[in-house]
């Protein structure tokens, strides 16, 4: 993630494997805390971020990265990357049959975070997430 902005913080940057990807959501997941989401809020995050996350692990060579921020205190961003072949044109993003084995991810993902960004191509694809924070406490509460 490409990161100039003074307000931004970056809080991971790594590549990410199925070797890591447990202690990678444990860490996603105390992050999100650290950051201001509520327990739900930080659960919901992780969730959406493992999703995308696992996506690359399967479908694009066995790796990913992976880069958390948090914006001008208003919203923490996940970037997942990878070099893979690109989501085919023909897959559309919604809740497959109950009976289905697996095209819950991105689906997932949309219905998990606050904004969502997808972007493709045949050298990789970039899923961008977005979970708004709670406003700033006033330390005179």
């Amino acid at each position: 993630m490409n990161v100039d902005d003074q307000d931004q913080q970056t809080l991971m940057d790594e590549v990410v494997t199925i070797n890591n990807l447990v202690e990678l959501r444990t860490h996603v997941l105390r992050l999100a805390a650290r950051a201001g989401l509520n327990t739900d809020r930080a659960d919901e995050f992780t969730l959406a971020v493992s999703e995308a996350v696992s996506n690359a692990i399967q479908h694009a060579g066995g790796r990913g990265e992976l880069a958390v921020v948090k914006d001008d205190q208003s919203r923490l961003i996940a970037e997942i990357s990878d070099e893979g072949p690109g989501i085919p044109c023909a897959v559309t993003v919604r809740l497959p049959a109950g009976d289905a084995t697996g095209g819950r991810g991105l689906w997932l993902v949309q219905t998990l975070a606050d904004h969502v960004e997808v972007r493709t191509s045949d050298g990789g694809t970039t899923v961008r997430l977005e979970m708004s924070l709670p406003p700033p406490r006033d330390p005179d509460d």
